[in-house]
């Protein structure tokens, strides 16, 4: 049995945490022993009760934090952890450290397409995993060695979004059924820049034959509902909000956007297109790794409103053009983004750093 010791000093949820959740899911419980070591007021620790999975509360609050560090080291030697993965900054500094000193191989993740300070920290690993070519691509840039770098896509359980199609947003929104559905499921944040989509549907030609719905909540919600409303949006624009049935939502959308300026890779488009729904998106990051263009979706130049606009009127006009791109975009994330891909590379990593 491989003992894994999964270390997050984030307190939130979001993509990040959600691939860290699936993943361990889903590792061979043959094979591999997962125990996680979170901040006590996290989300992740709150999660304690469903899981069979061992956790440690510790602050992880300081990237040297010698509390932290001198009880993390306890953590390992007592539980005899095999292997280390971190996944920020503050627990990919601890963690590394840790592991230097308890001579235990590191694995850090880099989710994000966000800057990094240095590599200091990721070369004092011996796995960077990132999630994307991009990624990879921008970390050997900024001087991570090339030998530690290693691309597993995130994965999601394409099952799980083959629903038949549906109409109950429609019905919710008392909706016309003709109505085209636009939607977007991201985090109300400027970088996913909501506010470029609701431009493009200001301005579309065919604006009252469409209707945009968006999913999330976060600092840009007040910008967002004082723009619809300055704009007399309220009859083409419903914010919904966080929700629990993505699925169901999806199941009734006819386009998916995400118009975002920085992507690491977009789990909510892998999450789309698994849906059988095409694909519009900003050309930028990890994005053209898991959208086509012109064969699963189309892309354009991120904060270009006008090719935004295009290609919405494009794909609302167009109902055999999206079938053609979402079924395409469904064979394709079903078979290079799949939960068990993502798996089946990680354990092999993992078993690589145990026979060294």
């Amino acid at each position: 049995m491989i003992r894994i010791l999964e270390m997050e000093s984030s307190k939130g949820w979001g993509g990040q945490e959600l691939r860290t959740e699936r993943l361990n899911q889903n590792l061979s419980k043959e094979i591999f022993q997962v125990q996680f070591a979170v901040p006590k007021d996290s989300i992740f620790f709150s999660k304690k009760n469903e899981c069979l999975e061992k956790f440690h509360p510790i602050p992880l609050s300081q990237a040297y934090d010698l509390y932290s560090l001198a009880k993390l080291i306890k953590i390992i030697k007592k539980n005899r952890i095999q292997i280390l993965s971190t996944h920020s900054g503050k627990d990919g500094w601890l963690g590394a450290l840790a592991g230097k000193i308890t001579n235990t191989p590191v694995v850090r993740t880099r989710h994000l397409q966000t800057p990094i300070k240095g590599a200091i920290s990721y070369n004092m690993c011996d796995k960077v995993v990132c999630v994307s070519d991009y990624v990879k691509e921008y970390l050997k840039i900024c001087g991570v060695e090339n030998k530690k770098l290693q691309t597993i896509h995130t994965g999601i359980d394409t099952k799980k979004f083959r629903l038949e199609k549906t109409k109950i947003i429609h019905q919710e929104l008392s909706l016309d059924s003709n109505i085209i559905l636009i939607g977007i499921v991201a985090v109300m944040r400027q970088a996913k820049r909501h506010i470029d989509l609701l431009e493009a549907i200001r301005h579309m030609e065919n604006k009252d034959k469409v209707h945009l719905v968006v999913i999330g909540d976060g600092p840009q919600r007040r910008n967002i509902h004082d723009f619809i409303k300055d704009n007399n949006l309220q009859k083409n624009v419903s914010i919904l909000g966080n929700r629990q049935d993505i699925k169901e939502i999806l199941s009734s959308l006819d386009i998916f956007v995400l118009p975002s300026e920085m992507e690491a890779l977009g789990t909510s488009i892998l999450e789309a297109s698994a849906s059988g729904i095409p694909i519009i998106a900003s050309n930028i990051g990890g994005i053209p790794e898991c959208v086509k263009d012109k064969k699963t979706g189309l892309l354009f130049k991120a904060k270009d409103t006008v090719s935004l606009r295009n290609n919405l009127e494009i794909l609302s006009k167009n109902k055999a053009l999206r079938e053609e791109l979402g079924l395409a975009g469904e064979n394709y994330i079903s078979k290079n983004f799949s939960i068990e891909a993502m798996v089946r590379k990680t354990e092999n990593l993992y078993l690589s750093l145990i026979k060294e």
